[in-house]
C-alpha cells in the first residue's frame, strides 16, 4: 500500500512558521489578524519538496521546426516523488511535533480558528520510518501518469496508445520507486487496463546507465 508523505502539512507548517517572526510586532499582529495563506502559492516555493504538478511544463503542443520532424525518443526519467528517508522521517516527525507545541503554546498566534483547530487536531502517524521509506507516493504515481500523457499529446507519431514491443522498450532499476514509476508512466501511455503486457527487462540494483553513482 502505498502511503502518501504529509504534505498536505507544508502549507500550514510553513504559515505558522511565518507566524513565529511577526508575533512580537503588535502593528502586525493588528494588520494579519487571520493569515491564511494559498496553498497554491507555498508549494511553489519549497524547494526539492516542491509537487512537480506546481512548476510542470504544460505545454502539450507538438513541437514544431522547420525543416524538422520527430523520428525516435530517448528520455531518462527520475522516479516520481517519493517519502524520505527513514533518518529524515524520525527527524521530521520530531521536529513537527515541536512545532506543533510551541505554535499552539502563542497566546496571539495570527492564526485562522480551522487553522488552530487543525493543528491541535494533528498528530504523528503517517509514515513508519522502517516500512514506509523511499517508497514511491500517490503523488509521484500522478506525476508520471500526468508526464507520459503530455508526451504523448505532444508526439503522438511516437508514442502510440497501443503497447508494441517491437516500438517501445522500457527500463526500470531494482528498486519499488522506479519499479511504479515505469508503471505509472505506462499507464499514462497506454492506459490502466493494459500495462499488464508492457515487458521490461530485469532490474539491475546496479545499473551502469540509469544508476551510475552506484558503480562509480
Amino acid at each position: 500500500m502505498i502511503k502518501p508523505f504529509p504534505i498536505m502539512l507544508l502549507p500550514l507548517l510553513l504559515a505558522t512558521v511565518l507566524v513565529l517572526s511577526v508575533l512580537a510586532d503588535p502593528d502586525t499582529q493588528a494588520a494579519a489578524a487571520c493569515s491564511s495563506l494559498p496553498r497554491a502559492d507555498i508549494e511553489r516555493h519549497l524547494s526539492t519538496k516542491t509537487p512537480y504538478r506546481a512548476i510542470a511544463n504544460l505545454d502539450e503542443t507538438p513541437p514544431q521546426y522547420a525543416g524538422c520532424h520527430p523520428t525516435r525518443i530517448w528520455s531518462v526519467i527520475r522516479h516520481g516523488s517519493r517519502n524520505p528517508s527513514k533518518k529524515v522521517i524520525l527527524r521530521a516527525q520530531q521536529r513537527l511535533v515541536e512545532l506543533q507545541q510551541r505554535l499552539l503554546s502563542q497566546h496571539h498566534a495570527n492564526l485562522c480558528p480551522d487553522e488552530m483547530q487543525q493543528l491541535r487536531d494533528w498528530s504523528w502517524g503517517h509514515l513508519n520510518a522502517a516500512e514506509d521509506e523511499k517508497l514511491l507516493v500517490a503523488e509521484g504515481e500522478d506525476e508520471l501518469i500526468e508526464l507520459a500523457e503530455r508526451m504523448q499529446l505532444r508526439f503522438p507519431s511516437l508514442l502510440p496508445d497501443i503497447y508494441d514491443p517491437a516500438w517501445y522498450y522500457l527500463k526500470y532499476t531494482a528498486t519499488q520507486r522506479t519499479l511504479k514509476s515505469a508503471q505509472s508512466f505506462a499507464t499514462g501511455l497506454f492506459g490502466r487496463h493494459r500495462i499488464h503486457a508492457v515487458r521490461y527487462p530485469p532490474p539491475v540494483y546496479r545499473d551502469p546507465v540509469l544508476r551510475v553513482s552506484t558503480v562509480v
